[in-house]
């Protein structure tokens, strides 16, 4: 549902994207690849974000957007308590996605 929204505005923005199905996935393309940004959908299935977070490298450890539905708190309040640099709901994921990945990929200056 959102892949094709969430490509468009990562590839106007200039970027690429690669997009992964599991969190083992996941880590495997910080290994062969350096991203920048992973982008956590906080309901997929077997997500232990936690889990995710600690199998990063330890270096060039990529930024994580974690977005998910309002209603479950207790996963959006746990992908904090993590360490993802950013946690939205899935509606202002939807709705502000073009600025979100503007201002998580723009470095400080």
């Amino acid at each position: 549902m959102f892949a094709p929204r969430v490509s468009g505005a990562v590839l106007s923005a200039g970027w690429t994207l690669r997009e992964v199905g599991t969190p083992t996935a996941a880590i495997a393309s910080t290994e062969t690849d350096t991203p920048r940004l992973l982008i956590v959908d906080l309901e997929t299935t077997s997500l232990n974000i936690q889990e995710l977070l600690s199998d990063l490298p330890p270096t060039d450890k990529p930024s994580v957007l974690a977005f998910g539905p309002h209603v479950h708190h207790e996963r959006l309040e746990a992908a904090r308590e993590a360490g993802c640099n950013m946690v939205v709901s899935r509606g202002r994921f939807s709705s502000d996605l073009p600025s979100l990945l503007s201002e998580i990929l723009t470095p400080p200056s």
